[in-house]
């Protein structure tokens, strides 16, 4: 069995985690950090989730090392998902088939339950997997935080959480307290570690933070048991919110009443008509505005599981690294035939339990146990993946117990070291290496591996763009060769590292069979200032034209009217992500910075991989002071690729601006101004935003406490006018608050406005953040989703859509923007999927701007499917996309991550919902009478854009179009290519494997060959003496072949004879039948024993038909074509098809069936020597009738010929035993029952095929027989010494033909007369058959067919006598 590990990524920017996929033929295991990049980096690999069922997490739970987690089970969760659409779809058309088929049994088998079987949700589709994620303490409460932007159907999710205390509690006792793992499969034992730090840390069990007088009364009045109660129910509620965001039974189509004022907004509501009885939209005052609402019962959707857990019960922080020991299964030995045998053990069955591990019973009764006859099992391989954050958790690592343990550290091969900064100087980590030299130590770490470029696209379009605008692109920042790394904030490492080998990504550690580190499958890194890329001809063609038309007075003239009173003409926007929905390896997902020179730096949406943009971007120095001077985080809704980058940033904010930390403290800060007056981060947003913030604050120490996130709630004052509040809600720097676990309690809130001049706080609140206004919309995408527009002191006035359709409101707030920056996620062909989705088309973001009236456009977040470029022309919708736009595209209403159940949503059968609304703003069609005639620029990652220079970037558009549609086709053609490489490869491979497997059945066959050949010797040596015996006694007789064949037809049927020496031949034969049967049981006890060991086929009985065109072969060559040539390759064939098949397997046959054969052989062999005989005493009167003979053998030539063709028909039918035969050794391959069942049906096709060989054998007996008794009549005298040269001659062809060489060559030097060599011929003909090697696979049949391949030797002989006789009459003619 096969596995190995891969290395999937290794710490870069892009990639700032360490991770391996454990790989198994059945299932995949990740193990490491899933950091952000993880999902984006395994896109351009062969690293695939579909067999992925458990994720094993190293390190501490922190988002540097999870925060890539949430992608990954996305996309393991849609995959599933569209398994299980397919298998739903293919058996739908399946049914609808059926009903086709049966349309009268249409009606009542088509429904159940009323509902009709292919309605979707009438019936679940069946798990295809599930997922376990394994990891440290909080683990269940990192998942559950995410429950309001992340739902799927279809994927159980299991959390497996560890911690120093939990483990201790799972082991054993003495002498070896870790001899049962943690955690085990199929496939793999993990022993998992929490790696605590030193004592100068926090220990893992102690509060991170002071606790209330109420909280130590609390403690006094509980006691143990309780708490531990209190503990398991927190859990079971995190355990169950899991659940439900993964494999829930929620519809979206299901509505509940509940009380008006009890509706959480923004939502959508209806109330039933009184008299119709209809539904209708409920459009009155609704909770949280300014009118009061009415004590109605209104019908809502009913909120999806994530919504109905307000909050859930804080955990405390916990800083235990987990690592990990894996080792597979040990693995059995290999089961001994030969052992078995000894113990007499059943064939077939009982050797397949014994190969399962179950005991068996022998045939004399005894228990065998598996480990009686398999050899000795081979150990497990093991491997340590240590996570090691810093120095502070080495000693403790070190001095684990399980490196003493002869379980867990049994076998250890390999290391894989996963180290923070600074971790591999570290003295006791040498020491521990050295310690363990026997095995190879591996590491990923930043002071071992390089800041290459991860992501190679993405770096080779941003290197082609940067040589047309370079104004507006930059390389990367990255560094192939220098270790360690340039650190962000911490100090530069000693040199004195620990010798390692460092990892890089596509390295493979093969455990089984051999273990090897295997090279061939890294990937290459990628290094733009090397290689050496040209721009094409033609955009440089493209380019000289636009440098030109840039020189130009008209174009002057426009720019300069742009610039001219243009706020903010030097606000820098970056567009560090400007892909949708998942990260591809073009695209990253949703960011974009604005730098303001003056009031600082101004984020706007912060997905996965934001952090490692940032680094690619300005690179360590720069990036320090960005951070220093950033202001505020915009998040526009709670979609995971619009948020979950967040708290890398804040952390890497936090360490910027306090290198040494905050003490830690529960205290919570209620003085507002203090907090406006102090060094902070803004975050805006959403509620549920700022609750996820709080959440995830008891999971990690990511600088929380210095961050002021405020809580937007746009209000409508009137028609078309809204006034915003923003709510900061005071909290402990773990995000809790007094009484958080009473119900319906909340945090202390202080309520600020912008724009309040009454309020003292409005002033320090402009003056903290550096802007004049946020003015949020709530536009049409999902719940609590909103554009934003801010307003600079200087007049420079931004407008930030985030994802959303076309919006009203969002146009009139930001009316007179200096730039406009829009999503654009579909092109305008795709409208209808823009309804649908709830976002924008290209025409509707340029329809958007013409109404803002926006100075400049720049579009952004567009679908992945779009991985280069998207047009850029001002084109506007086409009639059928206008139509889709019009139309209600409310069928399929669901956004990436969760299910859109709120503001916007209308059913296909409510077209009254259509138009706009008050809160969400109504929606904008494009009109092609109207069009946007400002600046447009399509962003892409890496993007650098001054304000001012909109109309100069634009003005190279079409040279980035022209260069994007040359790398787009020569990405084509390099794809294409590399899958017919691939494919080339996987040949190859295939090709190689059955060269090998060739190999190996050519080395069985020559041994089997060489046994035979052994085996033979003997016997041709006995051959030998009656060759001789019989070529001296054909001498002094001189017998012609004509008469010898005469007399042997009379000794068969001495009852038809006509003349005195057949009835004397006859009796004779009666005599040595009796007299020789001793003899004859004798010889076939010893073909018997041969047979036994050599296994002939029934396939040897082509090979007697083969011998008897031998003899024509200079002289007949037409039968040597139809009968020798062919059936001699044939039985070669056979041979070698038979023999490893003869090697492997040995299958009981019926002694009753051998026995009859047997008794054959005897008969035919008596038969023959009667013959020799006759034809002795027959010999002496035939010279007389020389002359006669030979005219009758003429007019019985064409006789002989038809039965030579009937002997070719027995020669089809032996062909057809052969097809059995091989039938039967294909079997091998399958169980020894199922071989047991081949054989038996071979054995009896061998038998039918032997029975029509006799039968048209004995045909051309009697054919022959008629010829001969008329030749006989004829016969008194020898034939001359010219007969005899003839017939030494034809044995000597014969003999060419026949493996049986060695007596054929003396027989043909002593001019042997036909009769000997019958004889000899008929002994080797069994004893060939009782040696030919498959007689193992199919005794049965071979033996079945002994008898009738030996009557057809003496038959197929008898034409070979008149065709020489022909021969020499005829002058040497043939057909």
């Amino acid at each position: 069995m096969k596995y190995y590990y891969q290395v999937v990524t290794t710490p870069t920017a892009d990639t700032p985690g360490s991770a391996v996929v454990l790989n198994f033929p059945d299932k995949r295991y990740l193990f490491g950090q899933v950091a952000e990049g993880t999902q984006r980096a395994c896109a351009g690999t062969s690293v695939k989730f579909g067999l992925m069922t458990d994720i094993f997490l190293t390190g501490r739970l922190e988002m540097s090392n999870v925060g890539g987690l949430f992608g990954v089970i996305l996309t393991l969760a849609d995959g599933l998902a569209s398994a299980a659409a397919n298998l739903s779809e293919k058996q739908k058309k399946k049914e609808a088939d059926q009903r086709q088929q049966r349309p009268k049994q249409d009606s009542a088998e088509g429904k159940a339950d009323g509902l009709p079987i292919s309605q979707p949700g009438s019936k679940r589709i069946a798990q295809r997997g599930t997922l376990t994620v394994h990891g440290g303490k909080n683990l269940t409460h990192l998942m559950a935080t995410a429950r309001k932007f992340i739902f799927r159907q279809g994927l159980p999710m299991y959390m497996q959480e560890h911690d120093g205390d939990s483990l201790a509690g799972q082991r054993g006792g003495s002498p070896d307290p870790y001899e049962q793992p943690t955690w085990s499969d199929q496939n793999i034992k993990v022993w998992v570690m929490a790696v605590s730090p030193e004592s100068h840390s926090l220990p893992k069990a102690k509060r991170t933070r002071k606790r209330s007088h109420e909280e130590f009364r609390e403690e006094d009045k509980a006691g143990v048991e309780e708490k531990k109660a209190a503990a398991l129910a927190e859990q079971v509620i995190r355990q169950n919110v899991v659940s439900n965001m993964f494999n829930s039974t929620w519809k979206l189509d299901a509505l509940h009443e509940t009380r008006l004022k009890d509706v959480q907004m923004p939502g959508l509501m209806f109330v039933r008509d009184p008299v119709t009885k209809d539904l209708r939209r409920y459009t009155g005052p609704t909770p949280g505005g300014r009118t009061p609402v009415p004590d109605i019962t209104v019908l809502v959707r009913k909120p999806w599981p994530g919504a109905n857990v307000e909050r859930i019960p804080p955990v405390s922080w916990n800083e235990d690294a987990i690592s990990y020991i894996v080792r597979n299964h040990n693995i059995r030995g290999k089961f001994d035939p030969l052992k078995a045998q000894a113990l007499k053990i059943r064939r077939g069955p009982d050797y397949a339990t014994l190969t399962r591990g179950e005991s068996v019973i022998s045939e004399d009764g005894q228990i065998i146990t598996p480990d009686m006859v398999l050899d000795e099992e081979k150990v497990g391989k093991g491997v340590a993946i240590i996570d090691l954050p810093s120095r502070a958790y080495v000693e403790n690592l070190v001095n684990r117990p399980e490196w003493d343990s002869p379980t867990a550290a049994l076998n250890l091969e390999a290391f894989i070291w996963i180290l923070g900064p600074g971790v591999g100087d570290h003295p006791k980590l040498r020491e521990f290496v050295a310690k363990m030299s026997h095995c190879t130590h591996t590491v990923s770490s930043p002071d071992y591996c390089p800041d290459y470029l991860a992501m190679k696209e993405v770096a080779e379009s941003t290197a082609q763009m940067a040589m047309v605008r370079p104004d507006n692109y930059a390389l990367p920042a990255y560094d192939n060769v220098t270790v360690p790394q340039a650190r962000l904030f911490n100090d530069p490492p000693t040199k004195k590292r620990a010798p390692l080998r460092p990892l890089e990504p596509g390295l493979i550690i093969n455990m089984e069979p051999t273990f090897e580190i295997d090279e061939s499958e890294i990937t290459p890194r990628y290094d733009p200032r090397n290689a050496k890329e040209k721009l094409p001809k033609a955009v440089e063609t493209q380019m000289k034209i636009i440098s030109g038309q840039e020189e130009t007075p008209e174009f002057q003239d426009k720019l300069a009217a742009f610039r001219k009173d243009l706020p903010g003409a030097g606000v820098e926007i970056i567009t560090l992500g400007t892909g949708s929905s998942v990260p591809s390896k073009h695209r990253n997902v949703s960011s974009t910075l604005i730098h303001a020179p003056g009031h600082g730096f101004y984020l706007l949406d912060c997905g996965e991989g934001t952090l490692g943009q940032l680094k690619r971007v300005f690179g360590t120095k720069v990036l320090r002071e960005v951070f220093q001077n950033m202001r505020m985080i915009w998040i526009s809704h709670l979609h995971a690729d619009h948020h979950l980058g967040i708290a890398n940033v804040i952390k890497a904010w936090y360490q910027a601006n306090y290198p040494n930390g905050v003490p830690r403290t529960d205290v919570i800060e209620e003085d507002m101004s203090k907090i406006l007056r102090d060094k902070r981060l803004f975050v805006v947003c959403e509620q549920m935003m700022t609750t996820w913030l709080e959440e995830y604050a008891s999971v990690e120490d990511y600088g929380f406490q210095k961050v002021t996130a405020l809580s937007a709630f746009p209000e409508q004052i009137r028609s078309g006018i809204y006034e915003t509040s923003f709510v900061y809600r005071h909290c402990r720097a773990d995000g809790t608050f007094p009484g958080q676990r009473e119900a319906q309690s909340q945090p202390k809130t202080t309520k600020l406005r912008f724009q309040d001049d009454s309020d003292p706080l409005s002033a320090l609140l402009r003056e903290a953040i550096g802007l004049s206004d946020i003015l949020p919309s709530r536009v049409s995408h999902c719940r609590g989703s909103m554009a934003v527009t801010l307003v600079y002191p200087d007049g420079f006035k931004l407008s930030f859509s985030g994802d959303c359709r076309p919006s009203e409101n969002f146009a009139a707030t930001g009316r007179g923007s200096t730039v406009l920056i829009h999503e654009a996620t579909f092109q305008n062909d795709m409208a209808g999927s823009a309804i649908a989705k709830k976002h924008s088309t290209y025409a509707e973001a340029l329809e958007v701007a013409r109404q803002m009236q926006a100075r400049a456009l720049l579009l952004t977040h567009f679908s992945q499917r779009y991985q280069g470029t998207v047009a850029m022309n001002n084109g506007q919708s086409s009639q059928k996309a206008q139509d889709e736009a019009g139309s209600d595209g409310s069928a399929s209403l669901r956004t990436k991550d969760v299910p859109d159940d709120e503001e916007g949503l209308a059913e296909e059968s409510s077209p009254q919902l259509e138009g706009s609304n008050e809160d969400t703003g109504g929606v904008i069609i494009a009109k092609p009478s109207t069009q946007y005639n400002g600046p447009y620029v399509n962003a892409f990652d890496y993007m650098r854009l001054r304000v001012g220079d909109f109309p100069v970037l634009q003005a190279y558009v079409p040279a980035m179009e022209m260069l994007f549609a040359i790398l787009e086709r020569a990405a084509a053609e390099s794809a294409e290519k590399a899958q017919q490489q691939k494919a080339a490869k996987k040949e190859n491979s295939k090709l190689k494997a059955a060269k090998k497997e060739n190999s190996k059945l050519k080395a069985a066959n020559k041994k089997t060959q060489e046994t035979e050949k052994t085996g033979r010797a003997g016997m041709f040596r006995n051959f030998n003496l009656i060759g001789d015996w019989s070529a001296n006694r054909s001498h002094k007789a001189s017998a012609s072949t004509a008469d010898e064949m005469d007399v042997v037809t009379q000794a068969e049927k001495p009852g038809k004879a006509g003349t005195s020496g057949e009835a004397g031949t006859s009796g004779e034969a009666g005599k040595n039948r009796k007299d020789g049967k001793a003899e004859g049981i004798e010889g076939v006890e010893m073909a018997a024993d041969r047979s036994r060991k050599a296994s002939v086929s029934s396939a040897d009985e082509m090979d007697v038909v083969a011998e008897a065109g031998t003899a024509q072969k200079d002289r007949n060559p037409g039968i040597i074509r139809r009968v020798g040539i062919r059936v001699e390759e044939a039985v070669n064939r056979a041979l070698t098809a038979s023999a490893s098949s003869a090697d492997k397997t040995e299958i009981d046959v019926s002694i009753e069936k051998a026995e009859r054969a047997a008794a054959k052989a005897q008969l035919a062999r008596e038969g023959a020597r009667a013959h020799r005989n006759a034809a002795e005493r027959a010999a002496q009167a035939s010279i007389a009738a020389a002359e006669k003979v030979e005219l009758d053998v003429h007019s019985s030539i064409e006789r002989a010929e038809a039965a030579a063709d009937k002997a070719e028909d027995a020669g089809k039918a032996a062909r057809a035993a052969k097809d059995a035969a091989d039938r039967a050794a294909q079997a091998f391959a399958s169980s020894p029952d199922e071989i047991e069942m081949v054989v038996d049906a071979s054995n009896e096709r061998a038998e039918r095929a032997a029975e029509r060989a006799e039968m048209s054998a004995s045909r051309a007996a009697r054919a022959e027989k008629r010829a001969a008794r008329r030749a006989a009549r004829a016969s008194a005298s020898a034939s001359s010494a010219d007969e005899m040269e003839v017939d030494s001659e034809a044995g000597k062809a014969r003999r060419s033909r026949s493996p049986r060489r060695a007596t054929a060559k003396r027989a043909g030097k002593t001019s042997a007369s036909s009769a000997d060599e019958m004889e000899v011929d008929t002994e080797a003909g069994k004893a060939r058959r009782s040696t030919s090697p498959r007689r193992a696979p199919s005794k049965r049949a071979g033996k079945a067919s002994a008898s009738s391949a030996s009557e057809t030797d003496k038959d197929a002989k008898k034409p070979r006598a008149r065709s020489r006789s022909k021969s020499r009459a005829g002058g040497g003619e043939s057909e």
